[in-house]
Order: structure tokens, then C-alpha cells, then sequence
């Protein structure tokens, strides 16, 4: 089994042919998606991007204790659990390197 995590800052849902649309084209994203488990629901425990990822990565809701800021070298998050039990991994990120998001992947 392969496990995809797609997450694009400010895509709306409503945009993908996947989801319903017939204005706007999105052919690859609705191939895979038939392919592909697609959740028709999905909640937001923390607020903005960076405490969200932060919650996606290490499946805790932190943002009211930690705030605003990338991963710690102590948190247990996705890639260093896959990496863990044997699996590879890896990210492909539009945003700058230094942000620890990225740390973990093969």
C-alpha cells in the first residue's frame, strides 16, 4: 500500500473536478484521485498553516501550548515513524529548506 499526503497552501477543494467542479480542469489530480481514498471531510485543529502542518505531522493538537513554529528535534512526527518501520518516504515542498517540515524524509 502507498500512502500520498497532498497538502497545497490555500487550494480550495471546490477547484478540483475530483470534488465536483466541471469549470476548471484538474485531469492528474482527478486521476489519482480515482485511484485514491478521497475524504469528503477533513478538520482543521489548529490555525494558521505552520501549527496545522505541525498538527498534521505529528498527529497532536499543539498550536494553544507551542504556537507559531516548525517541528523540534524531539517531536515524533510522520517521516520519522514510516522511516522507522522500514518504510522510504519522501517530501516534495515549494517552500525554503531551513524550515523543519522537511527533516525526516529520504
Amino acid at each position: 500500500m502507498n500512502t500520498i499526503f497532498i497538502i497545497i497552501d490555500t487550494l480550495r477543494r471546490d477547484h478540483l473536478g475530483c470534488y465536483g467542479n466541471d469549470w476548471i480542469q484538474t485531469p492528474n489530480f482527478d486521476a489519482l484521485a480515482r485511484k485514491s481514498t478521497v475524504f469528503e471531510n477533513a478538520y482543521l485543529g489548529s490555525y494558521p498553516c505552520m501549527p496545522a502542518r505541525r498538527d498534521m505531522w505529528t498527529g497532536r493538537f499543539e498550536f494553544p501550548w507551542r504556537g507559531w513554529g516548525p517541528l523540534e528535534p524531539e517531536d515524533l512526527d510522520i517521516a520519522k515513524i514510516v522511516t522507522q518501520n522500514g518504510h522510504i518516504n519522501m517530501i516534495i515542498r515549494s517552500f525554503k529548506i531551513q524550515l523543519t517540515f522537511v527533516v525526516g524524509y529520504n
